[in-house]
């Protein structure tokens, strides 16, 4: 009998710590990275990163004035850097790139090679299918978006979680200027860690 008490004691330890686990739409417990305050909360619904999405289709022929921009925003220790060329405002090659120190994250993508599925919305952006997640690259007049969904971390950083979010970079203004909303966000015990141990 007394074994079962303490049996029963124990699970409600668990459930109880369990509880206290548990956020709050809202209640990320992420650190607020420096210069960011908005932020793009994970997609709730889980994507297959390589299906075709409706109303995408084949992306046009390449024309028009080559750009190339390499673009970093954050320290030494901590950042985001992408690289990467558009003909005619329309992206054939990107690699991205970010460091938590010691921790890393690099991948490239280049347009029509085998391992991605590059495909034109029907909003006119591209859409970029790996089997790791999915990229949505928006052109406008004054910047261009890339936009992360649901992309494994594992693969390319040797950690657990997604990255989500986007990066910003200006166009047309000399030297590059770019912005980072939600994809330098944690999402990792570790990170999370050594973050905090570094405000302290």
């Amino acid at each position: 009998m007394r074994l079962k008490s303490i049996h029963l004691w124990a699970l409600g330890v668990l459930l109880l710590g369990a509880c206290a686990e548990i956020k709050l739409p809202g209640q990320s417990g992420q650190p607020e990275q420096p210069g960011t305050t908005d932020r793009i909360p994970p997609s709730a619904a889980k994507i297959n990163p390589m299906a075709d999405v409706p109303g995408d289709k084949p992306l046009p022929a390449l024309r028009g004035t080559v750009e190339r921009i390499d673009c970093m925003t954050g320290s030494d220790d901590v950042h985001a850097r992408i690289a990467f060329e558009a003909r005619g405002g329309q992206i054939t090659s990107f690699a991205y790139y970010s460091k938590w120190k010691p921790r890393t994250c690099a991948f490239d993508f280049e347009r029509d090679t085998q391992g991605s599925k590059w495909r034109l919305t029907a909003g006119g952006d591209t859409r970029v299918h790996t089997p790791q997640g999915r990229f949505l690259i928006r052109t406008l007049p004054d910047a261009y978006v890339f936009e992360f969904e649901q992309v494994q971390r594992q693969k390319f950083c040797g950690m657990q979680g997604e990255i989500n979010g986007s990066m910003t970079i200006k166009r047309g203004t000399g030297a590059a200027q770019c912005s980072v909303i939600g994809i330098m966000d944690t999402n990792d015990a570790y990170l999370d860690g050594l973050y905090r141990s570094r405000q302290k």
